[in-house]
């Protein structure tokens, strides 16, 4: 919530900057690349700073209903090895996925899940509507 409140106040403060930096221009004409470019780089750091929460907060996963392989589960075990539940063809497999190799554990039977209302693979709209209500509900 604090790192909202942050984004929300930058913002407002990067929005009064061009009125302020076209006065400054106008006196001094070397300072309007200065400005452009100070523009440039907050606009890439939002934009970077976005997707690097989009990322962290898994709101885009790839792959979904269409592809062949599927991940049921995953559970790390180290940082660099995990294991995992997929399900390919109908068919479960418990792997063991290490930073150099994947180990085939076990083959599972298949155990019938409750069915969620919640979409497995959301689109951005729907995901991205979902994490704008949660923050408006916090306020």
């Amino acid at each position: 919530m604090k790192l909202f409140k942050w984004m929300i106040s930058a913002i407002t403060v990067a929005s009064s900057l061009p009125a302020i930096a076209l006065e400054e221009a106008s006196k001094r004409p070397e300072l309007a690349i200065g400005t452009m470019l100070g523009s440039l780089i907050l606009v890439l750091a939002c934009i970077f700073l976005f997707a690097f929460l989009m990322k962290k907060s898994n709101l885009i996963r790839h792959g979904g209903q269409h592809s062949a392989i599927k991940v049921i589960s995953t559970q790390a075990l180290t940082n660099k090895s995990r294991v995992q539940i997929i399900e390919v063809q109908g068919k479960q497999y418990l792997l063991g996925v290490s930073e150099h190799s994947v180990n085939l554990l076990d083959q599972l039977e298949p155990v019938e899940q409750e069915v969620i209302d919640t979409p497995e693979n959301p689109s951005f709209k729907d995901a991205f509507a979902t994490v704008l209500s949660k923050v408006g509900k916090k306020k």
